[in-house]
């Protein structure tokens, strides 16, 4: 893919919430067969890797992410706001109605893996997961695959439904005296 058509690819990937900015700092090594969040493409052994932890953790071609690093730093300065969030706070609210009406469960951990897309319907938007596509998958929870910005709204939503429910919580106190 040409490099200015993996720009305004990740432009509009960050203006929907498709994708997170990228953090500065990441972890490098040889490559070890990831698919890259930017291009799609099998990140091979001779090539460099960079392992991108953010509200999930997600891989990229060292060229995919110098790119996707610039046009963070362009796309997060709005009077120091994130600009194009809207979709993302669309997503949450749709978690949350989820949530409420028990057709979704909060997610007990952060515990998942970015894979290929795997042919099933999202947990969240239910619209389907395309084989071409990368999608998250919740380790541990059935049926549990979801589109990558769907997955970033239900993480989101389920840790701080999870901190409301801590802070709801009696504080436990020693009956014995």
């Amino acid at each position: 893919m040409p490099q200015s058509a993996l720009r305004q690819t990740v432009r509009e990937r960050l203006a929907s919430g498709w994708l997170f900015p990228a953090p500065h700092k990441v972890w490098a090594g040889k490559g070890t067969g990831q698919i890259c969040i930017v291009c799609g493409t099998t990140i091979e052994p001779s090539e460099v890797e960079n392992e991108v932890v953010g509200p999930i953790t997600v891989w990229s071609h060292l060229p995919c992410y110098s790119i996707w690093r610039e046009e963070s730093q362009t796309h997060e300065r709005a009077d120091g706001a994130v600009i194009g969030t809207d979709g993302l706070a669309s997503l949450r609210q749709i978690v949350r109605d989820r949530f409420a009406n028990g057709t979704l469960s909060v997610l007990p951990h952060d515990k998942s893996w970015t894979g290929q897309g795997v042919s099933d319907l999202c947990g969240v938007c239910s619209n389907r997961i395309f084989a071409a596509e990368s999608s998250q998958e919740v380790i541990g929870t059935p049926r549990a695959h979801a589109h990558l910005v769907c997955y970033r709204a239900w993480l989101l939503e389920s840790i701080a439904s999870r901190q409301m429910d801590k802070q709801s919580s009696p504080e436990p106190h020693d009956d014995a005296s």
